[in-house]
């Protein structure tokens, strides 16, 4: 999983991100949307209308994007490239408790999801943390 080659959103991208996901919101939970390019129609099943909201949600907000299946497994190092965190600090969460895994061989395998799932779980403490630091840097100190 090397994200180090995605391409980066240009204005234009985030602008027509911004248009597919207002004219996709509408249909979200329904069974499927229909879409016609170059004059061929083609029916766009529900599980996919969901991953395209998300992804053009994400690409108008600047966000480089991938797609990971999500009964995928990945490396300790990767998840830990993922969290942003270093390799032992995701082996200790591992070790907590906060992460499952299985091992192969010697080797930590991850479910992606539960990653992901820790991730956002701890988006709301990081956006309080750098807060914090935004109104002490302001402080002055």
């Amino acid at each position: 999983m090397n994200t180090d080659a995605l391409p980066t959103p240009t204005e234009k991208d985030t602008a027509a991100a911004r248009a597919l996901l207002q004219a996709l919101k509408p249909m979200r939970g329904t069974k499927e949307v229909s879409v016609t390019i170059k004059d061929q129609r083609f029916r766009i099943p529900a599980v996919m209308v969901a991953a395209l909201i998300e992804a053009a949600k994400l690409i108008s907000e600047g966000h480089t994007i991938d797609v990971i299946p999500a009964d995928e497994e990945v490396s300790a190092q990767e998840a830990a490239d993922l969290l942003k965190v270093s390799r032992p600090y995701l082996l200790n969460l591992v070790r907590k408790g906060a992460l499952p895994c299985r091992m192969v061989g010697a080797h930590h395998r991850i479910p992606v999801t539960a990653v992901i799932a820790y991730k956002r779980e701890q988006a709301p403490r990081r956006r309080s943390l750098e807060a914090l630091t935004a109104e002490t840097r302001d402080l002055g100190h």
